[in-house]
């Protein structure tokens, strides 16, 4: 019958805690592999739920040069200048048209202007202290002088005026609508015509709603 020797028991359960302590010292490689996985998956996940924050640049688009060029602005046109008697070729005018134009007036026949050759096409027309200066053809040259006129009334016109009367127009703003030569009527209640042109053709004509405007 064999019985344990108590001093090898205790010298091998020393032995056996030795091994395990050594044992534990080191883990399996199979649980090596699954703590890589696990760290693998937790890093895939933060990744996944918190992106990484990449600042976008902006970049600001360079303007081009446009292949059109900028149009040039074409040179404007010089104004016309206002015609004057002194470039209207004041000349002479026939001795019967003092005759022909106060029969017109007086009668207000004043179609007649038109009808024959007597405005020249056009015919500068200006009166004053309006907006009315301009180029015109005979007929609406005629339309023009309606305002000059009161319907139903003679409304005699003199156009043999004193010198003194053609000084005091001459000396006022309009001065240059009444040179030597002209045919100036002027009526009873104050209306002014002045007929500036040659032979028997009216260039130019002047009209003032009222002598007045004349000083």
């Amino acid at each position: 019958m064999n019985s344990a020797v108590p001093g090898d028991n205790r010298e091998s359960s020393v032995d056996g805690n030795d091994e395990d302590r050594e044992r534990r010292k080191f883990l399996p490689w199979w649980l090596w592999i699954l703590l890589a996985a696990i760290l693998a998956v937790i890093l895939i996940i933060v990744a996944i739920l918190q992106p990484w924050n990449t600042p976008v640049v902006t970049t600001t688009p360079t303007p081009t040069a446009s292949s059109s060029s900028s149009p040039t602005p074409s040179p404007s046109a010089a104004p016309t200048p206002t015609a004057t008697p002194k470039d209207m070729g004041q000349g002479t005018f026939d001795s019967s048209m003092i005759g022909f134009l106060s029969d017109t007036l007086n009668s207000q026949n004043t179609a007649v202007l038109a009808q024959s050759p007597t405005f020249s096409n056009p015919v500068f027309v200006l009166a004053a202290n309006s907006g009315l200066n301009q180029n015109m053809t005979p007929d609406d040259a005629v339309n023009a002088m309606s305002p000059m006129f009161t319907p139903l009334d003679p409304n005699p016109w003199y156009l043999a005026l004193p010198d003194s009367v053609l000084d005091s127009y001459r000396s006022g703003p309009y001065g240059d609508y009444f040179p030597l030569g002209a045919i100036v009527a002027k009526s009873h209640d104050g209306h002014v015509f002045s007929f500036i042109g040659h032979d028997k053709t009216i260039t130019t004509m002047f009209m003032a709603a009222s002598e007045d405007l004349l000083k």
